[in-house]
């Protein structure tokens, strides 16, 4: 199994505001707004953290319910994104870790797997409904990984993906993307993303080629503006043979009337890199303020 780093952990509690004063007030954790939910028959209230990945979450549900407190507060799973929840369900299963509740046949996108040695569960959330989760929870938050199921345990020293080769294909891939919106043709770069790429651009998660076409063909039609994307500080964060994620910092310089080029952003950005017939394409693209603006 190659392991992402879970996004969340959980604790189902019996008062969700109560639990909030006190991890406040004992260890200054900060919370997005409660939320409402329901689920089936099953009306819950839930939150979490304002800092993260990962995050704290706080479930609060009724006797009977997959949350149900009735005996005490307590930790309850691990949070992990999946690629496809039909198949890692089952593979999850297949490793030992036996499914405790299915809510994709209530028309959801998670499950359960009980963890009998631990006394907890691993939830898995298909990855489908990231861009609603960051919408909701964290708008400035980048794309975060996916657990792989079932691949092979890396081997020991460097991963493939990390090869100078394939750094630098994946380096070249987004400074080609950059310098095609920069030169005015940035419809070229639509073949640089894979057919189901994620992409976050103006406060919009874009999800597919298609959407993604239709940023590209209006930044292109942006004829007078005129910008200089400059890349610094890139890390390889984590890598395989077809998988590879990259940060780094990007300086948005515009020209200014008078001719002149000024710095308009500053962003962190991180993007992640499937290859696919020999080629490396961008997989998942998300940007943030490295200092946002105050609110």
């Amino acid at each position: 199994m190659e392991m992402g780093r879970h996004y969340h952990l959980c604790f189902t509690v019996q008062d969700i505001d109560a639990a909030c004063r006190e991890l406040t007030d004992t260890l200054g954790i900060g919370w997005s707004p409660i939320r409402d939910g329901s689920l089936d028959e099953w009306d819950y209230r839930i939150v979490f953290s304002v800092d993260g990945p990962p995050f704290l979450e706080l479930i609060q549900g009724p006797p009977g319910s997959p949350w149900d407190a009735s005996t005490g507060s307590r930790f309850d799973h691990l949070g992990f994104w999946v690629d496809d929840i039909g198949a890692d369900k089952r593979a999850l299963a297949d490793q030992g870790a036996p499914l405790d509740f299915d809510a994709t046949a209530l028309g959801r996108s998670f499950t359960y797997h009980r963890l009998e040695s631990v006394g907890g569960r691993v939830e898995l959330v298909d990855r489908c409904v990231q861009p609603d989760f960051v919408q909701t929870w964290a708008p400035q938050l980048a794309v975060m990984p996916t657990l792989r199921i079932g691949a092979p345990a890396a081997p020991a020293g460097p991963p493939a993906g990390t090869s100078p080769e394939g750094i630098m294909a994946c380096r070249a891939t987004l400074i080609e993307f950059l310098s095609a919106i920069d030169h005015g043709r940035a419809t070229d770069a639509l073949d640089l993303f894979t057919d189901d790429a994620s992409f976050a651009a103006r406060g919009q998660q874009l999800q597919g080629r298609p959407a993604i076409a239709g940023f590209l063909q209006e930044r292109q039609a942006e004829a007078s503006r005129h910008t200089v994307h400059v890349l610094s500080n890139e890390i390889v964060r984590s890598a395989t043979a077809d998988r590879l994620e990259l940060t780094a910092t990007l300086l948005l310089h515009e020209r200014e009337p008078d001719g002149h080029y000024a710095i308009h952003r500053a962003l962190n950005t991180t993007q992640s890199f499937h290859r696919h017939h020999d080629r490396w394409r961008i997989h998942t693209r998300s940007t943030q303020p490295i200092h946002p603006p105050p609110t």
